[in-house]
């Protein structure tokens, strides 16, 4: 007698954090995730190994040798080939999970496609190294109030900072008023970045997006720093500011392109 086949979500829905219902939800979520470098792409790979129903994925980037040692869809035949990493990301992410509905789109996210774009998602996450493009995704969605998830890695630390506008909390601006000036911010090409600290912002990420999507809110709002080197653990605690010209004062400078200065940087 055949035995019947086993939920590949078994392990998963045995959480009381998650359950059967819990599972049905992810199911049905979209999740929109701006870059599938190495941010996008672990995360993107525990999203749906996790069940959820659909994924968006933008990234207007080729695959590059140099990115193999933590973008971890990737293989060095997509190097080679100088594959879109869209379109890799693609490939392998339908091979994680076949049941999981997987648009991958090579653009750049800009004030003219971020609100169509992000539109029918439930929760949008950042895997860009763009603040311009950050910005960009904190107007939208702090005018659909729509959550998002910031993140950020460089060297061997990181950063993260859920952004839920239904709870009238803080938004990036609040943290950060404007992005700053390029020339004075480290770069992954200059610094480097340790994959194993990619890994766990990305973990903490996906963590904070399926509890969004659950339908629980985070256990605590703030900025959150990491770093693996040292195994040091900070939070931050942040306040809305009531003069935040986005989410107090409703002024969406980078959406409606009076801040319109993008520098597309490869994502981490």
């Amino acid at each position: 007698m055949t035995s019947p086949p086993v939920n590949r979500y078994a392990r998963q829905i045995i959480l009381p954090e998650i359950g059967p219902s819990g599972q049905k939800k992810l199911s049905e979520s979209t999740v929109f995730i701006v870059g599938c470098g190495g941010l996008g792409g672990f995360t993107a790979d525990l999203l749906a190994r996790a069940g959820v129903g659909r994924l968006r994925i933008a990234d207007a980037d080729i695959v590059e040798r140099h990115n193999l040692h933590r973008q971890t869809l990737f293989q060095e035949s997509d190097a080679e080939s100088q594959s879109p990493k869209a379109e890799a990301a693609g490939r392998r992410l339908s091979e994680i999970n076949s049941t999981v509905a997987v648009e991958t789109l090579a653009v750049d996210v800009n004030p003219q496609n971020a609100a169509s774009l992000l539109a029918d998602a439930d929760i949008v996450l950042d895997a860009t190294d763009n603040f311009q493009t950050r910005y960009l995704i904190n107007d939208v969605c702090v005018k659909l109030g729509k959550p998002w998830v910031y993140a950020g890695v460089i060297g061997t630390a990181g950063m993260v900072m859920p952004v839920v506008p239904a709870l009238k909390g803080p938004c990036l601006r609040c943290v950060i008023a404007s992005p700053p000036d390029p020339s004075t911010t480290a770069a992954n090409d200059t610094l480097g970045v340790l994959n194993c600290a990619v890994a766990a912002i990305a973990s903490l990420e996906a963590t904070m997006a399926f509890r969004l999507l659950l339908g629980n809110p985070p256990a605590q709002i703030g900025l959150f720093h990491i770093n693996l080197w040292d195994m040091s653990f900070h939070h931050m605690k942040v306040q809305r500011n009531e003069q935040c010209p986005c989410c107090s004062l409703g002024s969406f400078d980078f959406l409606t392109g009076e801040l319109d200065h993008f520098d597309q940087v490869d994502p981490i």
